[in-house]
């Protein structure tokens, strides 16, 4: 498997667009940077703020929705699962005045670092894992 096609994506929300050449690119550049080895991959679901509310409960304990979950697992060939609310993003997208595509692509970098075992828990571990991030948001792909 090559790291471009190291990330499942799964479209359960089809009102609105998912920017897959973009999610691709950036894959392969954090399996490439991060070291990642090459058979690894990586579930992203878009999916409804009601199933991410869901899981959010389930999972957490907050029965509200939230924009981003992502779930690592123990297997070694299976990185784990990112949840994006392609509703959530939406909203975020006109408060944060960023396109739509810019904030999926934000959140997703944000879960596929979580999956990667980085957290924001404390102040240092925030600024590591924001500098981690920008590397990928602040770089342009073509959609």
């Amino acid at each position: 498997m090559k790291n471009f096609e190291s990330v499942r994506i799964f479209h359960q929300y089809a009102k609105l667009p998912v920017p897959h050449n973009r999610i691709k690119t950036i894959v392969a550049k954090i399996y490439k940077d991060e070291k990642i080895k090459s058979g690894r991959y990586t579930d992203v679901i878009f999916c409804s703020d009601y199933m991410i509310r869901k899981l959010n409960a389930a999972y957490r304990g907050i029965d509200r929705v939230t924009d981003v979950l992502s779930f690592p697992f123990g297997d070694p060939d299976f990185l784990g699962e990112i949840y994006i609310s392609l509703q959530k993003t939406q909203r975020q997208a006109k408060q944060f005045k960023s396109s739509y595509d810019d904030e999926i692509i934000r959140l997703f970098v944000h879960g596929m670092f979580h999956l990667l075992g980085y957290d924001h828990g404390t102040i240092f571990q925030r600024q590591r894992m924001e500098k981690k991030e920008s590397k990928y948001i602040t770089t342009r792909y073509e959609s």
